[in-house]
């Protein structure tokens, strides 16, 4: 039927799209600004320098807790207050005497003088087998003395050292704390070197006096941890602190100061940059853009 209708009655065909002059759509120069792009306030490079220095601190503390004799915090002290509250004869001492040479001292009297609160002083002993290895149970936890003996001299050599017997470990049902200590017997030449006579080498004074008890490093296992944990709050809160200053985020850096707070232990004057930092956060002025 198109066919036959006259050429100046049929509808004409769109071959392409027409031209147009003026594009549909066009550009308003605006753009989204990121939070990382926009003008930071001087006082965001104060406040993360000053998370960066507490954080630092938190680390501190935390090996403070791990190393455990300098420092503030003192394995020893600690445990041996554990041990104040701990029942008498609920201590159980096993250990090994070598040789300075590191060969088995065999037949060694090791004694431990044990000393109540009440005044009441006893000596429980035993003797070193083959292989250098004793075991004494029902000693008072805490401090103590020991006395070793060459039982092959009878008391031509002797050794004292003080000693830190541990208490039963806390949260546990175990109702024995087990002590494990590795002691060296001195040499004849040490003997001869060390003491006024020959025969005798004190070492309770030094040890007492510098708070150097001999004691069983895995007693203190609970206070490592607590180091780590420490250590590892302030590394995540200086990670805190970057991400805030680059996102210029103070809800995270708000964040990082809590977590950097919490890493300080019983440094007081950290604790309290902490809580300045913390402060600062809600301080931050906001910057408006157009």
């Amino acid at each position: 039927m198109a066919d036959e209708l006259p050429s100046e009655e049929r509808e004409p065909i769109l071959t392409g799209l027409p031209e147009v002059e003026d594009p549909i759509f066009s550009s308003s120069g605006a753009r989204i600004i990121l939070p990382s792009e926009q003008k930071r306030h001087p006082m965001v490079f104060w406040l993360c320098g000053l998370l960066f220095i507490t954080a630092i601190l938190g680390i501190v503390n935390g090996l403070d807790y791990v190393n455990g004799d300098t420092g503030l915090i003192n394995h020893r002290r600690f445990i041996n207050m554990d041990a104040e509250a701990a029942a008498p004869g609920s201590a159980v001492l096993i250990g090994t005497v070598n040789f300075e040479d590191g060969s088995s001292a065999a037949n060694i009297i090791v004694q431990v003088t044990v000393k109540r609160d009440d005044g009441t002083i006893f000596d429980k002993s035993n003797t070193t087998d083959e292989n250098g290895m004793f075991r004494i149970e029902d000693l008072d936890p805490g401090v103590q003395v020991l006395l070793m003996a060459n039982g092959s001299r009878g008391t031509a050599q002797l050794a004292q050292h003080l000693i830190l017997l541990s208490p039963p470990p806390k949260m546990t049902l175990e109702p024995i704390g087990f002590t494990t200590l590795s002691l060296t017997f001195p040499s004849d030449e040490t003997f001869e070197k060390e003491s006024d006579d020959g025969s005798f080498l004190n070492y309770v004074p030094y040890e007492a006096e510098n708070e150097l008890e001999l004691y069983d490093t895995s007693a203190a296992g609970l206070y490592v941890m607590i180091g780590v944990g420490f250590s590892g709050i302030a590394v995540i809160g200086m990670g805190a602190t970057f991400l805030g200053y680059r996102e210029n985020s103070r809800g995270m850096l708000r964040m990082a100061a809590f977590l950097v707070f919490l890493s300080q232990g019983p440094y007081a004057s950290a604790c309290c940059l902490g809580m300045v930092a913390f402060g600062l956060t809600f301080a931050l002025p906001k910057i408006n853009f157009d």
